[in-house]
């Protein structure tokens, strides 16, 4: 267990280095993320490997923090009840969301016991979404997570709801939310002081933009900077897509294609401006792997 809060060394305005992708870096290392996938539609995604196999799901959580990672998160994005079912594991859900969560928490007390875990939930597209998020988040905290990560959330609405449901378990709250657009919108055009105001008066400590577009990203951290008055962040996808070209299961349509549209190095670059606009939490979502984290974290120390 860390010794310091993660909020104090927020509130002290030190830059925290997030890790990158776990469900395409499993993946990529060779575990299927398919079952329960149609030619449209990702099923349960990573949430199998925490059982079927979670020596890779370790070592990913390590290989960032040996890196200098100061969070991972823990292998839990879609381990709901309502997500697991359609594979018709859902009577397994806590079983799947615990295993994620002691995963990364002895992984982190491996390699360095001062980083933090955070226990990532995201919607399961069905079900009621208050009752997963609350569910999961009482598993991880018992699993002895440190911080709650609603994750890939779309709509103000759901926001609220998400980290209302986080929240009950008495643990930090960082909100992340998905798909912004280029024109410093949300993704179904919401805008962020919609959002601020929406979670004024709810357990909310930072908001991060997540699963976007690097340039969506730049474009939107300084309208959510001046609408939130907490700390902000940001995490991107850079290049995670279904490619039909590559086969038709989704585990050869799913092309990683972050060596062509954003290596390493250019990372580092969005990386250096998110830090100037305010971001205090900094790591990679979709595509990208221990090697970006290897690239963004002098800049996110302030050693580059």
């Amino acid at each position: 267990m860390p010794s310091r809060n993660i909020m104090d060394r927020i509130k002290s305005r030190e830059v925290l280095l997030m890790d990158g992708a776990t469900g395409s870096e499993i993946q990529r290392r060779g575990v299927s993320v398919s079952k329960g996938s149609t030619k449209d539609r990702l099923g349960v995604w990573s949430a199998t490997a925490n059982i079927d196999a979670p020596d890779v799901v370790r070592a990913v959580h390590e290989d960032y923090l040996r890196l200098g990672a100061d969070i991972v998160t823990a292998n839990s994005f879609w381990t709901s009840r309502a997500r697991l079912a359609i594979i018709g594991e859902g009577d397994r859900w806590e079983e799947y969301t615990g295993s994620a969560g002691k995963i990364a928490v002895e992984a982190r007390d491996a390699v360095n016991p001062e980083a933090y875990v955070a226990g990532g939930i995201a919607p399961p597209d069905l079900g009621d979404l208050h009752r997963e998020f609350e569910d999961q988040s009482r598993v991880l905290a018992e699993a002895g997570v440190d911080l709650m990560l609603p994750e890939y959330v779309g709509s103000v609405e759901d926001c609220v709801t998400a980290v209302d449901a986080c929240a009950t378990v008495g643990l930090p709250v960082m909100l992340g939310v998905r798909h912004v657009n280029s024109d410093g919108t949300m993704q179904y055009g919401e805008s962020f002081v919609d959002l601020a105001a929406a979670l004024k008066g709810h357990k909310v400590d930072a908001i991060s933009l997540m699963c976007s577009s690097p340039e969506a990203i730049s474009v939107c951290l300084p309208k959510l900077r001046d609408a939130f008055g907490g700390p902000v962040g940001c995490y991107a996808n850079i290049g995670y897509r279904s490619n039909p070209r590559f086969g038709t299961s989704l585990d050869q349509q799913l092309n990683l294609i972050d060596t062509e549209t954003c290596p390493p190095r250019r990372y580092a670059e969005f990386v250096r401006e998110w830090k100037a606009m305010g971001a205090q939490i900094i790591g990679g979502c979709c595509a990208t792997g221990p090697e970006h984290i290897e690239a963004i974290r002098p800049v996110v120390v302030g050693q580059s």
